[in-house]
């Protein structure tokens, strides 16, 4: 795949893509993939069972390669969607950090990233809102956290530090009645799908969490009081 179209990111056939209410665009180059081929056997019991029998070309296409209706892409490639307006949430955070956020025009599975050399930030233009929000919480995340680090930097992992900022980003949405439990819980899982690992982490997560709701203080004041009332 990555020979034939290295800037591939979300594979089907074609009709796969039509029953995601997309069409491949006229002209488009199908990306040749093995397919893996299965014939029927009987197991000892009896029953039927599939064993792979060998392998043949198929076709697919990229989601470059398509147009159309994006409402059943998977969350993890279309991004979050709200009925909400996030807007106001978004200014404020912007207006009060000390880190440069550019919006720039990228493939859909890249929502965001962190430039750590250069301390700055990049979103994805195309985001909706509310991803827009989580996604610069996880940027944000990776920003504070790795400047707590300091010397300790080498004792994490890459996909630590995934996990700690896209757990950070989802507690800080969570904390703002955003529930982003689609996107996040899938993503990390597949970065550190281990709980030991998340109590070995949880300070890091806390602190990081800290640090972003210190930005918005009228929410943590909210929070504070909503906790007051379920007490009382």
């Amino acid at each position: 795949i990555y020979h034939q179209r290295p800037t591939a990111q979300f594979l089907k056939g074609y009709r796969g893509w039509q029953k995601l209410g997309r069409q491949v665009k006229k002209g488009e180059r199908a990306i040749q993939i093995f397919a893996p081929v299965s014939r029927k056997v009987l197991n000892k019991a009896g029953e039927e069972e599939r064993h792979l029998s060998g392998f043949r070309m198929a076709n697919v296409f990229d989601l470059s390669q398509t147009e159309g209706d994006d409402d059943k892409l998977p969350t993890m490639i279309r991004g979050m969607q709200s009925q909400v307006d996030y807007t106001a949430v978004l200014d404020r955070i912007l207006a009060r950090i000390d880190v440069p956020v550019d919006f720039k025009d990228m493939n859909y599975s890249q929502h965001g990233f962190y430039a750590i050399k250069e301390h700055a930030i990049t979103i994805n233009s195309r985001n909706s809102p509310v991803h827009t929000l989580k996604t610069l919480f996880h940027e944000l995340a990776h920003h504070y956290h790795l400047d707590s680090l300091k010397g300790r930097r080498d004792k994490f992992t890459y996909e630590q530090e995934e996990f700690v900022a896209e757990s950070s980003a989802y507690l800080v949405c969570a904390t703002l009645g955003i529930d982003t439990g689609d996107y996040s819980i899938p993503y990390i899982k597949h970065w550190l799908d281990d709980f030991k690992g998340f109590q070995e982490m949880r300070s890091d997560i806390e602190k990081t969490v800290g640090k972003i709701m210190s930005l918005l203080p009228e929410a943590r004041e909210q929070n504070q009081q909503k906790n007051k009332e379920e007490k009382i």
